[in-house]
């Protein structure tokens, strides 16, 4: 960003965000507090975070779409925030034999995303859900409705993408750094591709599912970049998918942790 004059306000708000979140990261870890685990924290999570996605449209959004939450200067594409938690809160409650609730929450979500809208985020949380809803019940019905029902959410939302202009930073930060050199482009690439390595190959031994779902997630919101219509994340401008991929890596760690507490005792 810096090589191609964006301005330092910019790109400077990605630095402050990932030195901020590496400190709550730090004293999350640190200090053991778990916000994912217990029924008590599963009951209320999810719901929290269906909700801060509703509140989006309270927001006059751009041309139609509703992506993101205001919270003075700064827009915050709320999905790439709460996506992780709605997947990994969905996948323990529907793990623990809540498939009833589990499926309505995340019939919930996709519409809420398709009438956002964001073909990006819809598919990168509805192909997990799939796998986890799918992987849980013995129900060939519901497997088959799960999966239409998201597919056809999912089909529609790539048919109807929005018209919002690209902007270099954001969604065409990958094409930046080509311009500068195919070193610089071969180490973005390699950049993105790290992300969800952990969660695909290194997965906690008591929650691999919903580890590889979170993968997946990034996976696919990743390979969604590439015609230009949707944020990179991490690599170009935007607070939300840093926020977003800390939570998703507290969890990781958190779950890597009790995991070697269980094999200690």
């Amino acid at each position: 960003m810096y090589q191609n004059h964006v301005p330092a306000l910019v790109w400077g708000q990605n630095i402050i965000c990932f030195l901020a979140m590496s400190f709550i990261y730090w004293i999350v870890v640190t200090y053991k507090f778990d916000f994912f685990s217990g029924s008590k924290h599963k009951t209320i999570i999810v719901p929290i975070a269906m909700c801060l996605l509703i509140l989006t449209f309270l927001n006059p959004g751009m041309e139609g779409v509703h992506r993101w939450i205001s919270i003075g200067i700064i827009k915050l594409n709320i999905a790439m925030i709460v996506l992780p938690i709605i997947i990994i809160g969905l996948g323990q409650i529907v793990q623990t034999k809540g498939f009833g609730v589990g499926s309505v929450a995340a019939i919930g979500t996709v519409f809420v995303l398709f009438f956002q809208p964001d073909a990006s985020q819809l598919t990168g949380f509805a192909i997990p859900m799939m796998i986890l809803i799918s992987s849980e019940t013995k129900s060939k019905l519901l497997r088959l409705f799960i999966i239409s029902v998201f597919s056809v959410c999912a089909i529609l939302s790539w048919m109807h993408l929005d018209s919002l202009p690209p902007v270099n930073h954001v969604e065409g930060i990958v094409s930046m750094a080509a311009d500068m050199g195919t070193l610089w482009l071969i180490l973005g690439i390699i950049s993105l591709a790290i992300l969800p390595i952990p969660f695909l190959l290194f997965p906690p031994e008591n929650a691999g599912l919903i580890s590889r779902c979170i993968g997946v997630y990034y996976s696919i919101i990743l390979v969604s970049t590439v015609p230009g219509n949707f944020p990179v994340p991490l690599m170009g401008y935007g607070l939300s998918p840093i926020i977003g991929y800390f939570i998703a890596m507290i969890w990781y760690i958190k779950s890597k942790h009790i995991n070697q507490v269980y094999h200690l005792k």
